[in-house]
């Protein structure tokens, strides 16, 4: 199964040697991301045991595109009938990142589209679209001319789990503080 995680833009090559450790699988570094290809097993170990990642995905789609229809085309021959059963919701989260003649919303409007249309023809419903809160969150990165999808089995953050009672207003984010630590080689005692 390949997954790609999110991290803070400089700690990646940190963040990738800690998915190594984790999940016993390679990790490759990128721009705010690691991709790995990895059994299911590793998405509940990163998602309980990273502390230098922020989101894990189930990528669902990594490919170049030229125009909107392409992330139409690209978004359309997934079969979310595997991961969305007919009464859940979703939601589209896009991010574009370069020069693009269209934005985040439009990226988000046709990938949406593309998510619906398959569904219904294979199963008769139209999917539930809920922006505040889905029951299953797909997340779009156009990188110039690459487009990557994937199934987010986190949700919140987490650099912001529900250990930390206070959150100070210039708290370093954890995320930092333990690359440092891992950067450092510390240890106790």
């Amino acid at each position: 199964m390949r997954l790609f995680a999110t991290t803070v833009q400089g700690i990646e090559d940190i963040a990738a040697e800690e998915a190594e450790r984790l999940t016993g699988c390679r990790a490759q570094p990128d721009v705010g991301k690691v991709f790995l290809q990895a059994p299911l097993e590793a998405v509940y170990r990163l998602n309980l045991a990273s502390r230098t990642l922020h989101r894990v995905f189930i990528e669902l789609c990594r490919e170049r595109f030229e125009t909107l229809s392409d992330l139409y085309r690209l978004a359309y021959g997934i079969d979310y009938t595997e991961f969305i059963d007919p009464d859940q919701s979703f939601a589209i989260r896009s991010e574009r990142v370069g020069v693009h003649s269209f934005t985040s919303i439009d990226v988000s409007r046709i990938v949406g589209q593309a998510v619906i249309d398959p569904y219904l023809a294979a199963r008769g419903r139209r999917l539930r679209v809920d922006l505040d809160e889905p029951d299953v969150e797909l997340y779009c990165l156009v990188r110039d001319d690459e487009f990557i999808m994937g199934v987010d089995t986190t949700g919140r953050s987490l650099h912001r789990r529900g250990y930390r009672v206070y959150e100070h207003p210039a708290a370093l984010k954890p995320t930092i503080a333990s690359a440092m630590l891992l950067l450092s080689e510390w240890s106790p005692g």
